[in-house]
């Protein structure tokens, strides 16, 4: 009998150990981030076999962990008979690491509305956040963009901007030193090339003055066509060649004193035979008032027209006996084929075939 009782208790006791012992199961569980770390229930931590990567063996009892990281949610399981050989756990991101980088690098980067540096900054966004970033450079436009927390995965978030340029540089040769003026500004003088500006907003007006040529006048738009380098070829000024170098006689009064001995009325005779040779009209001829002026005679040129007139007044005696004259030639320019009176201004030139009459009249009567 007791015997038989051994017996039986040997084969319970044998079976529950070859039950307990078919019931055992490892499990392997992947982690990520690899970074993470597995805790118990009880708080201690869990050592990997390898970065992120633990062996969990289990019975017929659940068994609970948790895995956290810095940056992330927390996550909880439990592993047991009923689990998969292998399972893997993916805490979410609950705070992502910004960085964003400007080109041009002296951008000014603003981060809902308060300055955080220039070319580049870093920050952090969390969980259900959003963030307004604002790049701002000279000569480019300003940069604006709301970011979220989930606009990207990971736990980093990088923006990489390229800013648009509201402006463009531009180099403009030409072939004769000159006057560069954008919108009436003079930006170079004296020399054959001068860099501009293109503005995206408007076009700028760009005006190239040259002794010898005829004035180049363009409005400049914004255009990436438009290359980095430019040559503008000048046209020759026909009116500027066909006039006097000397530019100081227009348009000014000269006195002219009746040499001893010559009558008024022989003055005035050779001062008009002059007169006439050059103009075929005269518009004043007041021979009590010594006032004699010729009608305008006109030239065109490419671009413009000149005319011309000359003006003879007798001055008052001043009680030296003295017979004298104010002589004048007008020369007037207006930038039109048909001008009308109030397109014309001086022109400091005066055409070649009039330069000569003030010389001829005071060598006759001086």
């Amino acid at each position: 009998m007791f015997v038989f009782m051994f017996k039986k208790s040997f084969l319970l006791v044998a079976t529950l150990v070859c039950a307990i012992t078919l019931s055992a199961k490892s499990v392997q569980i992947t982690v990520e981030p690899s970074t993470a770390t597995m805790f118990q229930q009880n708080g201690k931590a869990v050592q990997p076999v390898s970065q992120g990567v633990y062996s969990i063996t289990c019975s017929i009892v659940d068994l609970a962990f948790t895995v956290k990281a810095d940056g992330y949610d927390s996550e909880s399981f439990v592993v047991n008979l009923k689990s998969p050989k292998t399972m893997e756990i993916k805490l979410k991101p609950n705070r992502k690491h910004v960085t964003v980088t400007s080109d041009p690098k002296d951008a000014v980067i603003y981060v809902d509305g308060r300055e955080a540096g220039q070319g580049q900054v870093e920050f952090d966004i969390h969980k259900g956040e959003s963030k307004t970033i604002k790049l701002m450079a000279e000569e480019h436009d300003t940069y604006l963009k709301r970011i979220n927390f989930n606009d990207q995965g990971g736990i980093k978030m990088d923006y990489n901007i390229e800013m648009v340029r509201n402006t463009r540089p531009v180099n403009i040769r030409v072939d004769a030193p000159a006057k560069f003026y954008v919108d009436g500004v003079v930006v170079s003088e004296g020399q054959k090339e001068a860099s501009i500006k293109l503005l995206k907003e408007r076009p700028i007006r760009l005006n190239i003055v040259a002794d010898g040529y005829i004035e180049y006048s363009e409005l400049v738009y914004f255009n990436d066509d438009i290359p980095t380098n430019m040559t503008s070829k000048l046209e020759v000024d026909e009116g500027y060649a066909a006039s006097d170098p000397i530019t100081d006689q227009a348009n000014k009064k000269y006195i002219i004193t009746v040499k001893n001995g010559m009558s008024r009325e022989d003055a005035i005779q050779r001062m008009k035979y002059f007169i006439s040779e050059k103009f075929e009209t005269l518009e004043i001829n007041d021979n009590i008032a010594g006032w004699y002026r010729t009608a305008w005679t006109t030239r065109a040129f490419k671009g413009y027209v000149v005319r011309t007139r000359v003006e003879i007044k007798e001055r008052p005696d001043n009680g030296d006996g003295k017979l004298q004259y104010n002589m004048m030639v007008q020369s007037q320019i207006a930038y039109k084929q048909e001008p009308s009176e109030q397109d014309f201004s001086d022109w400091k030139r005066v055409l070649k075939e009039y330069s000569t009459i003030l010389s001829d009249i005071k060598y006759q009567v001086e």
